[in-house]
């Protein structure tokens, strides 16, 4: 392993969060990783605490290298994260440690260490423009008996994504999103050669194949003359907002906004008509992405208020929220740890009293449904835009 291939991937201050780090463990008992496995590597302090010797052996030449089992180890626990920002939010320095695992993949990617399924993944991203082994051709699928423009020089695109465009289960989302477009009578249509916004490759560590992704997305975009992009995933969102400009080294030619945002807007100008509230307890799941990283958390709320009698809130909510484990691609690597901290989820959902649980992102709304049913779970999981659309007032 060379010492200098996994220093030189990260910048002064990333390096600096590392030997600042002052050990307290706030972040520890709050990595929802840890909670569900209990294994040291998965802890955010003690990663830190392991990547430290690769770094002194570069700059102290007599020190010894961590041997190859807490190698293996280290990088193995730097997938097993969901990147959920948790760990952020508790740093009594606020240290990006989000950004500080990114680059560690980054690195373990550059020396062949990243896990089997996340290297196939990224493989699979770059041949088939999605990670979920589908066809190219087949993306635009879910628009079957939908009314979907595909027009050139609408005002408005919506941006589906992998998850929301492949997954059967969730073509009720694009279905709901189309709904709220077309009710609010938007000048809108969807990209004609939509590619992944490129999520498996930044989390995965493959960030210099991204650039290819972010430049077609947006030169795509920017050719069509369009003004503002939807997204109901707050992971391509986020690729969006923060990282493509940073990619590009400008703003982008557009604006960009979640669905929540935009039904917030639309109910506050009267675009958008619901039917009477309905007699149901409901709740809301905060998706990390959504809410710690974009913070995104008051509008989504203002808009479920306006479909139901009762809005419950979960613990451990909003910029605190708890992961649903679906995250990160940790998924990936270890399915059944995913699903067991998305059931602790349903489980606080039941003992408060809901009836449904709610989320604003595919694959929140998709691990919580599987887990729901995997526990004989009675509350129903629904996507945003699928709860909205069923209340919409036909006008």
């Amino acid at each position: 392993m060379s010492t200098p291939e996994f220093l030189d991937n990260f910048n002064k201050k990333q390096v600096s969060w590392m030997y600042a780090c002052s050990k307290c463990g706030e972040c520890i008992d709050e990595c929802p990783v840890y909670q569900q496995t209990s294994d040291n590597y998965t802890a955010p302090g003690f990663k830190i605490k392991k990547m430290r010797p690769i770094i002194n052996k570069q700059l102290l030449s007599f020190t010894s290298m961590p041997s190859e089992s807490e190698i293996k180890n280290l990088t193995k626990g730097l997938y097993e994260c969901t990147l959920c920002g948790r760990c952020v939010s508790v740093c009594p320095y606020q240290y990006d440690l989000v950004e500080l695992w990114e680059k560690a993949r980054e690195s373990a990617v550059k020396m062949g260490l990243e896990p089997t399924p996340i290297r196939e993944m990224m493989e699979t991203t770059l041949t088939d423009k999605n990670f979920l082994k589908r066809p190219h051709e087949r993306r635009k699928n879910w628009t079957r008996r939908l009314d979907v423009p595909e027009k050139e020089g609408a005002e408005t695109l919506y941006f589906v994504g992998c998850v929301t465009s492949y997954t059967p289960s969730l073509r009720a989302a694009a279905a709901g999103v189309t709904a709220i477009l077309n009710a609010a009578k938007e000048d809108w249509a969807i990209l004609g050669d939509e590619w992944c916004c490129g999520v498996p490759l930044k989390f995965g560590g493959g960030t210099e194949r991204f650039r290819e992704f972010v430049t077609h997305n947006v030169n795509l975009i920017e050719a069509s003359g369009a003004k503002k992009v939807v997204f109901s995933c707050p992971g391509c969102y986020r690729m969006f907002k923060q990282e493509y400009p940073k990619i590009l080294g400008r703003s982008l030619k557009f604006s960009t906004l979640h669905v929540a945002e935009l039904v917030n807007e639309y109910l506050k100008v009267g675009k958008l008509s619901l039917k009477e509230k309905l007699d149901e307890k409901i709740s809301y799941h905060d998706p990390c992405e959504l809410s710690r990283l974009l913070g995104v958390i008051d509008e989504p709320r203002k808009a479920l208020a306006a479909t139901s009698t009762t809005l419950l809130e979960l613990p451990e909510n909003k910029i605190n929220t708890h992961c649903c484990g679906g995250g990160g691609l940790y998924k990936g690597v270890d399915t059944e740890n995913s699903l067991e901290i998305a059931t602790k989820r349903i489980r606080q959902a039941e003992a408060i009293g809901s009836e449904t649980l709610v989320s604003a992102c595919p694959s929140c709304v998709m691990n919580l449904y599987q887990s729901a049913r995997r526990a004989n779970s009675s509350v129903q999981v629904l996507d945003f835009a699928d709860a909205i659309s069923r209340q919409i007032k036909e006008v």
